[in-house]
Formats: structure tokens, sequence, C-alpha cells
């Protein structure tokens, strides 16, 4: 059956890429914005020229099932692929225009939507908003520097607008000049300079582009995704049918007859839904994953992202862009990416590198612009950049764009944002490091089938292979240390998550193993076993972004110099061997949940969380200058969680989850043995203490004296206390009254700079 659907395809092949030029289209598609054709349908005769001929030279040979059925997929593949047909007809009249008329209209290869358009009225948006929210908000908030932007100003009582001469207009001072892709600029057509038939053009144009940027958003990239399930479908059925055809070659003679039976019934089963299939696809393959249409998508891509860049222009008026228009960039270039490819190539696109460049610029000026208001939009262009930093080309895209966009990227990924997901810039983070780390050089989990078990947040993506970034990586280390302050709040914002997350996830394990152990029968909530799971991999996903800062810029945990160096490596400390404790307590909670292997966690394991822990402990305690070994081992040892044979069990639980051994390298098990044997023989070393009263001792970590008095409450904490709350908060721990100051016990004041600054 496999030769034969192969054959299949070889047959009709040839004919599913014969495609009709703009010409033949336009005789035959149905139009719905102008009269250029009839609105009737096309005949058998019309569409037998450019279709699967197969279909129709066997329709006659066929039973009438089969012939129903390829009735009813010939209406619905052609009826779903209307939308994109009608960027044929759009494309046509606009060249028809600039033919008739070159130096005002350019070609459609330049068109794009003037930023005017989206706040004047010509337009009917409905109900979609805008990139800065309702049109009426907008309007409200932005509605004087419309007039600025258009070198309007309000004049008289009555505030009718009148064009501002040429003297006192500052309009290109502050905004870019409007233009219009036909050739015109805004103050002729105001100025009646052109004649009213370049106007009617004008205006029939854009509505009929906007329309059809709108269908792709509403419809057209629906019906294309749809078509791509069909494919997938189809590759798994053939996938079931190969494994059967093994499982009954294997089959022995004298086997029961009934499991022999069973097999050659599911044989049957899988043979007629792929033959099922396989007539879909032919259809699906001439009329909408055809080079034609294609090109169609990318044209539309290129008039969006070209909008865009011209809209971005124009500072805070860039809100009046739609939202649709940044989600159909994002879904366009999914499109071609992920839909149309294989069958068409991504890589056979005409303008491949100008599109995959565009793109790059696209997503990295806006998945962190501030214009965009609503979370959901801001939330698909940031999981955009990090299905896009998977791939090596476009990576490569990303890594040559000019230096000044690739630092805003890196800076907005390192800067807290409280209005963008963390979890997906994390994820961004760590693909930028995913091949460097200690034992990460793995596409999926040694134990997992890929692709099977584990989820895939951000689907084929982030199954990829390991691509590190070296030139993101080294950006990263140089802005770190450029500026102490952001270097500061970034890892106290990853510290922070990473003890929440962490804290999280074993509050759900222990709500889970209540109910395992439980007399009575419970049932696990899906629900409940993801988001442990999540708060798990957000948990390594921090670690492995710890993991990073320390082996590139070690300087920000163990450089004296530096005034936070000491607090956060004392934190990182004190996260770290709450973990390590956590996860190495004989017969505890992580380590009975994780023997269960229940269905709903399988990326809870020991491999990814140990792979991440041990990476840092190399990086900080052998990796590191002798000075520095010194603070390390004494955080360490003066930790009461941390216990060296708890390490050794750790371990051990890292190589019992590798099946083979050629992933673990040289250098990694010897740097392993290196830290194991110095933390044994430094493990009962005493570092000098003063003794402290408990009276005396902090009363927020009970580690430390108190050394510090609030102004004005006069309550007292440790230094380092102060410090940690003195980066989120400016008020005392106890009262809640607002610090104004922060003395030592003789009186000095050593916070005052920081708390007026609000800089830890």
């Amino acid at each position: 059956m496999i030769n034969s659907c192969q054959s299949l395809y070889q047959s009709y092949g040839l004919n599913c890429n014969r495609q009709p030029d703009d010409k033949q289209l336009s005789e035959f598609v149905p139009v719905i914005w102008f009269e250029l054709v009839s609105n009737s349908q096309p005949d058998d005769k019309q569409l037998s020229e450019f279709v699967p001929v197969i279909w129709f030279e066997l329709e006659k040979d066929v039973d009438k099932s089969i012939k129903e059925e390829n009735d009813r997929n010939k209406q619905k593949y052609f009826k779903s692929c209307d939308q994109l047909q009608n960027a044929v007809q759009v494309r046509f009249c606009w060249d028809k225009f600039q033919e008739e008329d070159p130096c005002r209209f350019v070609k459609t290869s330049d068109a794009y939507i003037p930023i005017h358009q989206f706040w004047s009225e010509t337009i009917d948006y409905f109900e979609f908003q805008r990139c800065g929210g309702l049109i009426s908000h907008v309007n409200r908030m932005l509605g004087s520097e419309v007039n600025k932007a258009q070198g309007l100003s309000a004049a008289g009582s009555e505030q009718k607008l009148s064009l501002m001469s040429s003297a006192v207009s500052k309009r290109s001072d502050d905004y870019p000049a409007l233009e219009m892709p036909s050739g015109n600029s805004l103050m002729e057509l105001l100025d009646g300079l052109v004649m009213m038939y370049h106007i009617a053009a004008h205006k029939s144009l854009m509505e009929l582009l906007d329309g059809l940027v709108m269908m792709y958003h509403i419809a057209a990239h629906k019906q294309l995704g749809k078509r791509c399930n069909l494919r997938d479908n189809m590759k798994e059925f053939v996938e079931s049918l190969q494994d059967t055809q093994e499982k009954i070659n294997r089959c022995p003679p004298d086997e029961d007859a009934g499991i022999r039976e069973e097999l050659n019934r599911a044989y049957k089963v899988f043979h007629n839904k792929i033959e099922e299939q396989s007539r879909k696809m032919a259809w699906v393959t001439a009329v909408t994953y055809s080079k034609t249409k294609r090109s169609d998508v990318e044209w539309l891509l290129k008039v969006v992202l070209q909008t865009i860049k011209r809209a971005a222009g124009y500072k805070l008026l860039f809100q009046y862009v739609p939202e649709y228009y940044i989600l159909t960039a994002i879904n366009a270039f999914n499109a071609l990416f992920n839909f149309f490819h294989p069958t068409v190539p991504f890589e056979s696109l005409d303008n491949y590198n100008e599109t995959l460049h565009n793109y790059a610029l696209f997503i990295t000026r806006h998945f962190s612009d501030h214009r965009i208001l609503n979370p959901d939009v801001r939330e698909e262009v940031v999981q955009a950049l990090a299905c896009f930093i998977c791939y090596p080309e476009s990576l490569k895209v990303l890594e040559s764009l000019p230096e000044e966009k690739t630092k805003e990227m890196i800076e907005a990924l390192i800067t807290p944002h409280e209005n963008r997901s963390l979890s997906q810039t994390n994820w961004i983070l760590v693909r930028i490091w995913k091949g460097c780390g200690f034992r990460f050089r793995f596409t999926h989990l040694p134990h997992l089938v890929p692709s099977k078990v584990q989820t895939a947040q951000f689907g084929f993506a982030s199954l990829q292979k390991p691509l590190p970034s070296y030139v993101f990586q080294d950006l990263i280390r140089k802005l770190l240390l450029q500026d102490g302050e952001r270097a500061t709040k970034f890892l106290d914002m990853i510290l922070n998550q990473l003890n929440w997350s962490f804290s999280e996830f074993i509050g759900l394990m222990q709500e889970i193993q209540q109910k395992v152990t439980s007399p009575e029968l419970v049932i696990l909530e899906s629900r409940q076993l993801k988001i442990c799971a999540t708060c798990f991999e957000i948990a390594v996903c921090l670690m492995r972004i710890i993991e990073m800062i320390v082996t590139k810029v070690p300087e920000v945990f163990l450089d004296p110099a530096l005034s936070s160096s000491e607090l956060l490596l004392k934190r990182l400390i004190q996260v770290l061997c709450q973990i390590l404790n956590r996860i190495t307590a004989r017969n505890g909670i992580f380590e009975g949940v994780v023997s269960l292997f229940i269905q709903g966690l399988p990326n809870v394991s020991y491999f990814p969380i140990a792979g991440a822990m041990i990476g840092i402990l190399i990086q900080l305690v052998i990796k590191s200058r002798t000075e520095s070994k010194q603070a390390v081992l004494r955080y360490l040892i003066s930790d009461p969680g941390f216990k060296v044979h708890s390490l050794e069990y750790l371990v051990g639980k890292l190589s019992s989850d590798t099946k083979n051994d050629e992933d673990i390298l040289p250098e990694e098990k010897t740097d392993v043995d290196d830290l194991t044997k110095y933390l044994k023989l430094n493990e009962n070393t005493e570092f000098t203490q003063h003794h402290v009263k408990e009276d005396d001792l902090c009363t927020i970590c009970y580690s430390d004296q108190m050394s510090v008095t609030f102004v004005p409450c006069g309550h007292q904490s440790c230094r380092n206390c102060i410090s940690h709350q003195m980066m989120s908060k400016k008020e005392c721990f106890f009262c809640k009254t607002a610090i104004t100051d922060v003395t030592d016990l003789k009186g000095a004041s050593i916070l005052t700079k920081s708390v007026k600054s609000g800089k830890s």
C-alpha cells in the first residue's frame, strides 16, 4: 500500500504543479469585491486545466461514492482558498493602475498601507482593537498628535482644522512626511493637486488591500492550518500502516490465527484511511499548498511587514495600527515556514533571505514594544521570537542584525518587565545557552521518546537540536558588566522566580503524594499535574540561566569589588541548598513521586535538575579562582541544608538516568569527580565565626547579627536582609513604614543614596 501511495503521488505530481497564471485565475475565480468577471463558479473543464487531472479522468471509472467524495473535496478546497485568490485580483488591479500611471503608483512589490488610513474613517474596522486599545481611547490620547503629524492645527473658537504654513509647521521634525503607496503625498491630496481619479483609485486600493489582510486574519490562515492537520494526520496513518506491516511480517506462521486476523483487519483500516486521505491531499497540494498560493502569502507578508515598519516610525501614533496586522505578520510567516513547507519548501522562496531579515527586524523591534497594550498580542510576538531563535538559518539572521537592534533585544530579555510573560522570555535565554551547559546537549530528555511523551510548548521548534548563540552570550556578558544595577535586578528577579517556582512545585508534589498514598481511590486531575510539571520546568530553566550567568559573567557573584556580589552569592547558595535538600531526601516527596512514573509528569525526573545543579556548582567551585572558592565554600559548608553525601546521591541519580555513556564528555566526568573530592576534603573545614547572642540575631534570617537600623521606625535587621528588601520594596519588614534612611548601629547612614534613587 505504501508503494501504491508513492506511485499515486508521482502520477499526479506533475499535474499538481501545473499552476495557472494571473490571467487564467482572473477568468475563473469568483470575485467578491469588484466586477472583473462574473460570480459564476468554474466548470470542470476549466478546473481540469490545472488541478489533478487524474481525478477527472478517473471519475467515469470509479464507483459513485468516490465520485461524490471527489465533488465534495472539489467544492471544499476551492471555496477554502477564495481568500487567497483575492490577493491575485488586488495585485492585478494595483499593477494595472501602475502601468497606466507609473509616475504616481508604485508596484505591488512595494505596496503598503499608509498609517493615516488607520486613523481616518474611510475604512470600517468593525470591533477590531488597535495596538493602543479601543479606537475611542486612542483618539482621546493621541488626537492632537494626529493633527500634528498631518500638519493641521485647530484655529478659532469653532476648532476648525486648517493647514499650517510651512514656516510654522514643524511636522517633519517630529514625524516623517506622510506618504502613500500611490506615489502621492497627503499634502498634495489635501491641496487638490492630484486628480480625483487618482484619489478614488488610491482609496479603492487601500480598502482592498486592508480587506485582504483582515480576511487572511479572520479565515484564510485558519483554513491553511486545517489543511496542514490533514497532512500531519496522513503521515501518522502511514507510520501506523508501516508498523502494522512490520508486525505482520514478524508474525510466525504458527501464531494464533486470531492475532493475524486482527493485524490484517487493522492493516485494511489504515489502508482505506490512507486511500481516502490521499485523494484529499491531492486537492490540497494542487489548490492550497501550491507555489502560486505561497507567493500570494509571501506578498501579503511583505505588505504587512512594510506597513508595520513605516508605521513604527511615527512614535506613539503606531498605536493606531490594528492588532490583526501584528498577528497577520506572525501567522503569514508561520504559514510559509510550517504549513506550505515541506510541500513547497520554505527555502525556495523567491526572496528567502530578504523575508528572513525583514521578519527578524519585525520581531526584535516589537517583542518588547510598550506601544502594544494587549498582553495576548505581546505574547504572540514573544513566542514568535522564541520559535525563530531555534533554527540555524534564522539564528544567523538574528546575529547578523545591526548591533543596536541585537543590543535592544538582549536588554529587553534581561530587564524585568511586568507586562510580559517571564516563562517565554526565560525560554529564549535558555535556547541561547543550550548546548554549552553541563549535560545540556540533548534535544529531548534521555529517558523519554522524542515528541511522543514530552510536552512541546512551542511545537516542533522546542525539539530542535541545541544551537547555542555565542554572539548573544557575549552580548549578555557585556551588558551585565556595563550596568551593575541592571545585573543586580536581573539576578534578583531570577532568584525570586526560582525560589517561588520550586516552592510551588514542592507544594503540588505534596498534594499529589497525599492523593496517591490515600487509602481511598482518588483520581489525579490533569490540570494539577500540568501545573506541577510546568513549575518544575520553569525551575530547571531558571537554573540553566543561572548556570549561563555563572559561566559567562562570574564576576556578578564572585567579585568582591561589586557591592551586591556577596548578597547574590549568599542567596544563590541558599536556594541551591534548599533544592538539593528537597530532591535528595531519602524516602522524600520527590523520590516518592518520581518513582511512581505518573503519566502526567514525564519531565519530572532527576536528570534535568541534577544536571543544572551540578553545572552551577562546578562553575562556582572548580572553575573559579582560589579566593572565590573560599567564599563559595564558606557559604556552602555553613548552610544547614548542604551535605556532601546528598550531592553524591544526586550524581548517582544523574548517571542512572543516562542510557548512553557517549553523552558524557570526559571533561565532565573529571569535573564531577573534582567537585565531590574537593567538597569531601573540605567538608569539615571550620570557618571562624563570632559567637552571636540569640537576642542579637536578625529576626528575618536568624543567621547574621543585626547591624542596621531603619529610619524612621527604628526596627533592625542584618545588612543582607535589608539590601534584599530594598531591591523590591522600600518599607519596613515589620511595620510597613516607608524607609527614608538606613544607618549602622552607630548612626552612620549607609543606604541613603540607594533608598532615594531606588537602587540596591
